[in-house]
């Protein structure tokens, strides 16, 4: 399917981001999007540039040492996504369960029983700041960081100045308009995360990839589950945060807005 016009553009976002890949031999761009099945989408890529070792989930994450070419769209790359003879393709998913997957991927699964972040790296400091933010903004009223902190720490961008404002723009939860840089770039294929099984072999025909789509237990990379987990995540309070934060998604890509009393139990106002 294709591209939709929005009403803003995501390209005039200040921060780069680095994932729009680009094969110089076939001559044409895939822009992965985090939590979008992007590791198997960068093992087909670093196949496609002649890897043996193309699952190793590590390296298809590595970008300096990986072997793809990701486009520096803040010097003269930038005209190849305005190059028409250059087909482009991309991935997008339903920002409620992106969001989820994203959270329970990258956030929860970084907490302890006792509910503080356990380990070091990248992502163990996102749940600290998180959790910082909880304590100083939120209080008792939250006493852990579950999804609605999440997205309530997501929403203060701009608002709180804790010097975490590159955490709160990380790509696994940023806005998929904002990383397709929509409407700005029109894609030659748009699929959808949740018909994979039938996008998939559209666009490998159109790559000239000989090989079928990876599985998660080709790339190690075990799902979420956030589609079947969604009803007991997505609150009444967690549904009109998602609409808020993510209403440039849900428009330019055609996903339908949940009401949130269509959601789970509710307890208590916003």
């Amino acid at each position: 399917m294709g591209s939709r016009a929005g009403k803003s553009g995501g390209a005039a976002q200040v921060r780069s981001y680095r994932n729009f890949i680009f094969d110089s031999r076939r001559r044409f761009i895939f822009a992965y999007v985090p939590k979008v099945a992007c590791t198997n989408w960068k093992s087909v890529m670093r196949h496609l540039a002649g890897h043996a070792d193309y699952l190793d989930n590590q390296k298809a994450h590595d970008k300096a040492n990986g072997g793809l070419h990701y486009l520096d769209l803040s010097g003269p790359e930038a005209a190849l996504l305005q190059d028409p003879s250059i087909p482009k393709f991309a991935f997008v998913r339903n920002p409620y369960t992106r969001t989820l997957s994203a959270y329970l991927n990258k956030v929860e699964s970084f907490l302890s029983p006792a509910g503080v972040a356990e380990g070091g790296g990248y992502f163990g400091d996102v749940v600290r700041a998180i959790d910082g933010f909880r304590q100083d903004q939120l209080g008792d009223t939250h006493p852990r960081v579950d999804f609605e902190v999440f997205l309530l720490w997501l929403r203060s961008f701009g608002k709180v100045k804790d010097g975490f404002g590159h955490f709160r723009q990380d790509e696994h939860w940023q806005a998929q308009s904002v990383l397709l840089r929509h409407p700005d770039v029109r894609f030659d294929i748009l699929g959808r995360f949740e018909t994979l099984p039938k996008d998939a072999p559209r666009v490998l025909q159109a790559m000239g990839a000989q090989i079928a789509f990876p599985t998660q237990g080709e790339v190690k990379f075990r799902p979420t589950g956030a589609d079947d987990r969604l009803a007991s995540y997505l609150t009444p309070r967690c549904c009109r945060l998602v609409n808020k934060l993510f209403a440039e998604d849900f428009d330019a890509y055609g996903y339908q807005m949940k009401r949130p009393n269509s959601c789970g139990p509710d307890d208590g106002a916003e």
